[in-house]
């Protein structure tokens, strides 16, 4: 298998990310992803690399431990209706919908297998794919796990209640409020029409550097005016092209 550890540079430049010569992870512009439907995407996106602490309540209304299932295990289960046309934009021609699950006969290791264009997805190959989701959109991998069942029934009722709350307001933009701060920031470059052109790693990377640049100068200043006591700051903050990660 010949898989490209795609790097953060790669990414920046908007590269797609080749995992074997039948997966790659296609980074969308931000136009691609209006087109495509922002509550849309966001939901797939989300889906992809979901983890079993995710969805501990409707988890446990299935009669299952959250904690007893494995990642891969919970990807299976989350995409077997996922079609072509519901990942396009980031799967580009792969259709979940079209695997099913096989054991394989060596180590007796669960695979999703595609028959008809001879496509494996086994538990490495959906960490690179998850793992490579997460970081071109920010995503958190949040583990839960509790000391008892007290704890964790606690956690339950808690995913439970967030659950409810979110149905309730339904859903709001992610990037339209990220679009309209940075093109009324006097550090981006781009105008609003021309946004739609960029990388969604490009426009990530853009919010991060414009913070990192205003809350350095922001020390300086302090510093410069006696305000702040420099001894007390870390100073990677003061260079304002520090690594962002």
């Amino acid at each position: 298998m010949d898989v490209n550890n795609n790097d953060a540079l790669k990414m920046y430049f908007g590269y797609d990310y080749i995992i074997n010569d039948k997966i790659s992870i296609h980074q969308p512009t931000i136009g691609e992803i209006v087109e495509f439907g922002e509550e849309k995407y966001f939901s797939m996106a989300q889906t992809l690399t979901a983890i079993p602490s995710d969805m501990k309540s409707v988890l446990f209304d299935m009669g299952i431990d959250y904690e007893e299932i494995s990642d891969f295990e919970f990807f299976i289960m989350m995409t077997r209706q996922l079609t072509k046309d519901d990942t396009c934009v980031l799967l580009g021609d792969l259709d979940l919908s079209e695997f099913t699950t096989y054991q394989r006969r060596d180590n007796d290791e669960i695979v999703l297998f595609d028959a008809n264009n001879d496509i494996v997805i086994d538990r490495h190959i959906h960490l690179l794919m998850s793992n490579q989701i997460r970081k071109m959109h920010n995503f958190e991998m949040k583990i839960e796990r509790s000391a008892n069942e007290f704890t964790k029934k606690i956690l339950i009722d808690e995913d439970r209640d967030k659950r409810e709350l979110y149905k309730n307001k339904g859903f709001k933009s992610i990037l339209k409020p990220t679009i309209s701060s940075l093109v009324n920031s006097s550090g981006f470059k781009y105008k609003l029409h021309e946004v739609k052109d960029i990388g969604l790693c490009e426009l990530m990377d853009s919010v991060q550097r414009i913070q990192a640049i205003k809350h350095t100068n922001v020390l300086l200043q302090g510093i410069y005016a006696g305000t702040i006591d420099q001894s007390k700051i870390n100073k990677s903050e003061l260079n304002w092209m520090r690594e962002l990660d």
